[in-house]
């Protein structure tokens, strides 16, 4: 006959669980992954605001381009860069209901606006936005961008 022994941990139920150091280890491991995701999350949605950013300039490069077929000429700002909520706005030359639904405005709601300008006796113009993710500044423009504007689009 074989005596059966019971250490003390498993007649007193102590020992059963994680170590402090074990969760420790667990908790660390997982901020790591949280750090990491979070940073990739966050490059994710300046790229989401950026492309929103060229679609916008792209609808209201269309909508000038059909003004100025009907007009012979695009909004003039005499040669001044301005807000789009004013320069597109105007009551004389109104681009919205007519050839835009609505005026776009910029998706980082951190005071950032698109801005427009035209040119050559309103015969060109350009468009412009600050883009996050842009490492150089990207434009078709005949003019300069202002300031620290990243990507601007102009007309062929």
């Amino acid at each position: 006959m074989k005596l059966r022994t019971t250490s003390y941990r498993q007649r007193t139920g102590v020992g059963e669980g994680f170590s402090l150091i074990e969760l420790l280890v667990v908790i660390t491991i997982i901020g790591l992954l949280a750090s990491v995701g979070l940073t990739s999350y966050t490059r994710a949605q300046e790229r989401a605001r950026d492309a929103k950013r060229q679609s916008d300039l792209i609808s209201l490069k269309n909508a000038l381009e059909i003004y100025y077929a009907e007009n012979n000429v695009y909004v003039d700002t005499n040669n001044n860069w301005g807000d789009i909520s004013v320069t597109l706005n105007d009551p004389e030359n109104p681009l919205v209901p007519t050839y835009i639904r609505e005026l776009p405005s910029d998706p980082g709601g951190k005071g950032l606006t698109y801005r427009y300008r035209s040119a050559s006796g309103a015969q060109n113009y350009c468009l412009e936005a600050l883009l996050e993710t842009a490492e150089s500044t990207q434009s078709t423009c005949t003019v300069g961008l202002e300031g620290s504007y990243n990507y601007g689009v102009g007309n062929p």
